[in-house]
């Protein structure tokens, strides 16, 4: 039995939260053509992940975080007051649009509030000692928001809300934010570009779908200023699995990390790279996902006495359920019986020269600013 303790933060109402109806990125109002079963940002999202979670035993294993909902001053930290007005109005009434292809639901910011409360009190705890590390089972996702708007599923940006809230109230001065999930997020860009009070480390899906950035495609989009070297894009081909993210991660977001010497670890814990998601084009499987997150793990432990909070952004499908538990296996030490479904399915697990070749452009760009 493990001694470390990991936290799951949860609440119903992220089980309960409807954004919209529609298929994939697309509503009901967008397109009258479409059927209206299958939107991506969904409560099975959560809900799938958690009945694993019950029925695997782990569940009993992980220690609860209860969630009340932050004030709204605390999203103004990084959104305009105009964006946090409208998004009141429109969840008081029936929802509506927040930005590009994204859509906030009737109750969407009370939803909101409560993860954002939730992320702060699982902080608060790993902070204090009494949890090692914590994974946040929350909706809706929230890396790609913007200042002034949402973008995606994306409608408030908690990563950024509570990054300010783990610097204001804990004098925090290095955080690492690792992204695993499948898009570079401009959300992010806009927060930290220029700074290196936060290092981004991220792996994505290079040229699959609508750019937001121009780091989407250019590896050499690293920061400017003070942030210069600090923004770490690894753009990564098409069909990338374990074998690519996995080199990533301990050739250069590992060596990175031990050299900034973070103060805390948070993770962008997002799914779309899993080989069935509905809008990704990566193969990452369950055990692959395990992998990433012990190595971030282990980041955490060799920097800052463990610290590491994780919360859910991307990713659907049945199968995410099972990455979930993999990566929730990894932060607390706990083993189950569950097995990875792709196990015996998938066969090509080795790098292929496309791969390779992308990793390798990343360490020479960053080259001049860290020993990888």
């Amino acid at each position: 039995m493990s001694t470390r303790k990991t936290g799951l933060m949860y609440d119903s109402a992220f089980a309960s939260y409807k954004a919209a109806d529609g298929y994939l990125t697309f509503t009901k109002d967008d397109n009258p053509w479409i059927e209206e079963s299958d939107y991506y940002e969904t409560s099975e999202r959560v809900q799938q992940a958690y009945n694993l979670l019950e029925k695997s035993g782990l569940l009993q294993k992980l220690v609860p975080v209860g969630a009340t909902p932050a004030p709204v001053e605390e999203l103004l930290s990084f959104h305009t007051p105009e964006y946090i007005e409208k998004l009141s109005k429109l969840s008081s009434s029936e929802g509506g649009e927040a930005g590009p292809l994204c859509r906030i639901g009737k109750g969407g910011l009370d939803v909101i509030r409560t993860a954002i409360g939730g992320d702060m009190a699982a902080l608060d705890a790993i902070m204090k000692g009494e949890l090692d590390n914590a994974f946040c089972l929350q909706r809706p996702p929230s890396a790609h928001a913007e200042r002034n708007h949402g973008f995606g599923f994306c409608v408030v940006n908690d990563y950024n809300v509570l990054i300010n809230y783990a610097r204001r109230k804990y004098n925090l001065q290095r955080i690492m934010l690792i992204d695993f999930d499948n898009h570079y997020k401009f959300g992010i860009e806009q927060a930290w570009y220029g700074s290196n009070a936060v290092l981004y480390a991220e792996a994505h899906q290079t040229g699959a779908m609508t750019e937001n950035s121009p780091a989407d495609r250019n590896a050499d989009f690293i920061g400017e200023g003070e942030g210069k070297g600090y923004n770490v894009v690894i753009p990564l081909p098409t069909g990338s699995g374990d074998a690519a993210y996995i080199k990533a991660f301990e050739e250069i977001v590992s060596p990175i990390a031990d050299q900034y010497k973070p103060e805390l670890v948070v993770v962008i814990a997002g799914f779309a790279a899993n080989i069935f998601d509905p809008l990704g084009g990566q193969q990452l499987t369950a055990r692959g996902y395990g992998r990433l997150a012990e190595i971030i793990r282990g980041i955490a432990e060799r920097n800052c006495n463990g610290r590491l909070i994780a919360m859910l952004e991307g990713g659907k499908g049945n199968y995410m359920a099972f990455c979930i538990l993999k990566v929730l296996e990894a932060l607390s030490g706990e083993k189950t019986d569950v097995p990875d479904l792709v196990d015996g399915l998938i066969t090509r697990r080795e790098l292929s020269c496309d791969q390779e070749k992308a990793i390798q452009k990343v360490k020479d760009i960053l080259a001049p600013y860290w020993k990888l």
